[in-house]
């Protein structure tokens, strides 16, 4: 085995992790709906372990809120579009993988990679004043 990675992990089962072996990758439940891990996130990006969000864009309870909505609606994209990038931003360890069923999906997922939030745009999914 040359990498190890973990799943579904705390901090404190990492940090055991950590201890018997090095870790290359955590992936977890995280996007911009399901924020609990933002401080795993930081200890990982710290500590140079990737980071790999499962369901980058809701999974099976898509993001819909009026925050993303309005960011989306600001850089002509869409919700998801929104999400990923979010993703991207939020951390240079970040890698999400979105799963796609269509052409028409995949395309709008790598058009994610282009879409550039400002620190308006961040502050305001933040749920934060600009």
């Amino acid at each position: 085995m040359r990498h190890l990675g973990v799943s579904n992990v705390t901090a404190a089962e990492l940090a055991e992790a950590r201890a018997i072996a090095p870790i290359a990758c955590v992936q977890n439940l995280y996007n911009l709906s399901r924020r609990d891990d933002d401080p795993l996130v930081d200890t990982c990006a710290e500590a140079g372990i990737a980071y790999v969000p499962f369901f980058p864009v809701g999974g099976f309870q898509p993001i819909t809120a009026e925050r993303p909505d309005a960011v989306a609606a600001r850089h002509r994209a869409t919700v998801p579009q929104v999400a990923l990038a979010w993703l991207l931003a939020r951390s240079p360890n970040i890698l999400p993988i979105p799963g796609t069923g269509s052409l028409e999906h995949l395309e709008e997922n790598v058009a994610a990679g282009a879409l550039k939030l400002g620190a308006d745009d961040l502050a305001e999914l933040a749920g934060r004043p600009g």
